[in-house]
């Protein structure tokens, strides 16, 4: 387009030529194989921890999803240190991960006992301030 043509359509004259719109490509987000979602996660001991065979939600099946995550991400970390969003995600799975088992701690201990003892779990009970290691039959 000329000059002539850019002062008619625009209504004056355009320090530059005229160009079409160029539409700038998304960035590619890349993400590492170790990473990928429901890829490369080892959840071959899980399945021991189903309470019946539609089991999707006690409490220890998903303690040890999480576990078998955790050591996903953690193995991932290992090799791409500066990937904050993956410690960000890691550190929301470890929270998800005590809470669950401060909840198996005060309701059902040996369930606790045995996830804490198996997967190599620190205990998240450090101190009972609030009565939880009490027995609940002394209490009534």
């Amino acid at each position: 387009m000329n000059a002539a043509a850019q002062h008619s359509i625009f209504g004056g004259a355009s320090p530059r030529p005229f160009s079409a719109a160029v539409s700038c490509p998304a960035r590619a987000r890349v993400i590492s194989a170790s990473y990928q979602n429901k890829e490369n996660i080892d959840l071959s001991r899980v399945p021991q921890y189903k309470q019946h065979e539609s089991d999707s939600g006690s409490t220890p099946f998903q303690v040890a999803i999480l576990t078998a995550r955790v050591e996903q991400i953690s193995k991932h970390l290992a090799t791409n240190r500066k990937d904050h969003a993956a410690k960000r995600g890691l550190v929301a799975i470890l929270s998800q991960r005590k809470s669950l088992l401060q909840y198996l701690h005060r309701e059902d201990r040996s369930h606790y006992d045995r996830l804490i003892r198996e997967f190599g779990i620190r205990p998240v009970v450090v101190n009972d301030t609030r009565g939880a290691s009490r027995d609940k039959n002394s209490m009534l």
